[in-house]
């Protein structure tokens, strides 16, 4: 691993590419709604987007498999936010060029180009965070605050810019948030980023907590996206109202937020299983609670969500990371295929599910999506406690803390 000596650009760099994820994960999710309204796009079509954004983020954490520890973090993080700049330049511009189905193609291609690229940065901004010091202020937590910081921040602007310049003018908004990858690139260009030997995948990598690992980032990156892409347009139609879906998804990620923050002030005591499994039933509860409440309780339901979920996903990365053989980069990407699988498949499976009845009905049987995250984290730390008996000679407790 290379000595990057002074770690601020670095943490600037990662935070500015933390936030380039978060539009290009969020920012289809928030127009949901004005799609429906403008062009008629149905439940399905627009979970079909959600699918494409985070197949391509998977489609980048596979090539990252194979490029991560052998290219340097500066090429590919450069490389990703151009991506992002020139994807969300298309996708502003679409309505310009084509209209119904045509224009769901482009609008789909373009989310393609910079989920792609944002899936780019999570797998190098994650393994860049997991070489700085510790007291850098940079982690894999900490990342995830800042992406939720800034999805809050995403849903005010598309608020104001909404009040200001109308819902029809959605794609105006979208060619201004391309200034940010642009910003990004500037500030990775110069950053000292690492770059760190390959070390090929141990066969221990394989072996059953590995399996229980993926399972465990599959569904808690899975609970947390289903919410994360369907609350504005839960609340959109519970309420009618676009603007209500814009808070209620601003009130998700604030919630989103502060899990985070609570996940990163715990870690630095040492945080548990037993923790990560309450996180996940609490998400579980959330999502039922949701499902059955009037309209208004629904919505603060469906926001609390995200302060479980918040704290899970970093948690179940971290906890699989740490206790699993250090390989790379490739560690981190392969746990990162599978987390945006979770991402790719739950929220299209919503999204189908509501077509067939309502987001209610989804939510009320997607509740099973934390509650195997919960049942997987459980499997990780009976095999954890086991193999720590067995190494350290003592008696260890199921709910060690795994930092």
């Amino acid at each position: 691993m290379t000595d990057i000596g002074n770690t601020r650009d670095s943490v600037r760099a990662c935070s500015a590419g933390s936030a380039v994820r978060a539009v290009a994960a969020n920012v289809t999710a928030l127009l949901f709604a004005p799609f429906a309204r403008l062009y008629g796009f149905s439940a399905a079509w627009l979970g079909l987007l959600t699918a494409v954004g985070f197949a391509a983020q998977m489609c980048a954490d596979f090539l990252l498999l194979f490029l991560a520890d052998r290219v340097g973090y500066r090429r590919l993080a450069c490389t990703a936010s151009l991506l992002a700049c020139g994807g969300l330049l298309a996708y502003g511009s679409a309505p310009l060029w084509l209209h119904g189905s045509g224009l769901y193609a482009l609008i789909a291609g373009a989310t393609a180009l910079f989920a792609f690229a944002g899936g780019m940065l999570e797998v190098v901004l994650s393994n860049v965070a997991d070489t700085l010091p510790s007291g850098s202020g940079a982690s894999i937590g900490s990342l995830h605050t800042m992406y939720a910081r800034v999805q809050a921040a995403l849903c005010l602007f598309l608020l104001v810019y909404f009040a200001a310049f109308g819902v029809e003018d959605w794609n105006g908004a979208v060619v201004a948030l391309a200034a940010l990858p642009a910003i990004a690139f500037a500030l990775l260009l110069r950053a000292p980023l690492p770059h760190m030997e390959r070390e090929a995948p141990p066969r221990a990598a394989f072996r059953p907590f590995y399996i229980f690992a993926l399972c465990a980032v599959f569904f808690g990156y899975g609970a947390e996206v289903v919410m994360n892409q369907w609350i504005s347009a839960f609340v959109s139609e519970s309420l009618g109202s676009v603007a209500g879906g814009l808070l209620g998804c601003a009130l998700f990620a604030l919630c989103l937020g502060t899990g985070g923050w609570l996940y990163v002030r715990r870690r630095r005591e040492g945080t548990s299983f037993y923790t990560l499994i309450f996180a996940a039933l609490a998400a579980a509860a959330a999502y039922v609670a949701a499902a059955l409440s009037a309209d208004v309780p629904a919505l603060f339901c469906a926001a609390a969500c995200g302060l479980f979920v918040g704290y899970l996903t970093p948690g179940a990365m971290e906890a699989a990371s740490g206790f699993l053989p250090r390989t790379g980069g490739w560690m981190l990407a392969s746990l990162a295929v599978a987390q945006d699988a979770g991402g790719a498949v739950l929220p299209a499976a919503a999204g189908a599910l509501a077509g067939e009845g309502s987001l209610r009905t989804s939510f009320l049987l997607l509740a099973a999506v934390p509650a195997a995250a919960a049942l997987s984290l459980s499997c990780m730390a009976v095999i954890r406690a086991r193999a720590l008996r067995q190494r350290g000679g003592k008696r260890r407790k199921l709910g060690r803390k795994f930092r």
